[in-house]
């Protein structure tokens, strides 16, 4: 059943209540976070991507903006039948998706110490080693080899084939922003049901109406 247009709040007037704006600022703080708490952490919260970690960025704010104007346009056509149903399996989709990034994370990024300056380097490798890295390194670790030869992205390529970085670090992305999209389609959900309700829409309209 399709809902009365006039009881329904615009996207203005949605993104101009304190909760609406909530959701759009969650959308654009969520994907740069990790410039905000400790390096330490850093590599935890969003994967190590070498030089596709800019344009990953700015594509995860877009699909974070995406979400959350996504998520007004389906709560406003009022057109779900069980919302907890859908919590739920957004919830769910946000388990899944963080089993995959924890298991993507222990196989391909590599923690290198370097006391010297009393820090960590964080780097993601591949799966599959080039012909100089099983010549040049047939016994060593993945650890080894990035001591002995470095963490820049010239010296990960020459270890590891390109596809098989390429592959690893879309599975490390994918699963990193596919969690953070479900968790913030909950949020987003809960507040856009909450700022339609026939109480919260009366009173949005009346505000409107009265300026």
């Amino acid at each position: 059943m399709n809902a009365d247009p006039k009881s329904q709040l615009s996207v203005k007037q949605y993104y101009a209540s304190i909760k609406g704006l909530a959701t759009a600022v969650a959308a654009v703080v969520l994907p740069l976070s990790s410039k905000i708490i400790g390096p330490d952490s850093t590599a935890y919260v969003f994967p190590p991507l070498g030089n596709m970690e800019g344009v990953a960025r700015i594509g995860f704010v877009a699909l974070c903006l995406g979400v959350s104007l996504g998520v007004y346009f389906l709560v406003s056509a009022k057109s779900i039948v069980s919302p907890r149903r859908v919590i739920w399996l957004a919830l769910f989709t946000a388990i899944v998706c963080f089993g995959i990034y924890l298991a993507a994370y222990q196989r391909f990024v590599r923690r290198l110490d370097i006391p010297a300056r009393h820090e960590s380097v964080y780097v993601s490798v591949g799966y599959q080693r080039t012909s100089f890295a099983d010549q040049t390194f047939p016994n060593a670790t993945d650890l080894e080899m990035l001591r002995g030869r470095g963490t820049t992205e010239e010296e990960i390529e020459r270890l590891w084939t390109i596809k098989s970085i390429i592959v690893a670090r879309l599975i490390l992305y994918s699963s990193c922003v596919l969690t953070s999209m479900a968790l913030l389609f909950v949020f987003s959900f809960a507040v856009a049901h909450d700022v339609h309700s026939p109480d919260a829409t009366l009173k949005a309209s009346e505000v409107a109406a009265s300026e």
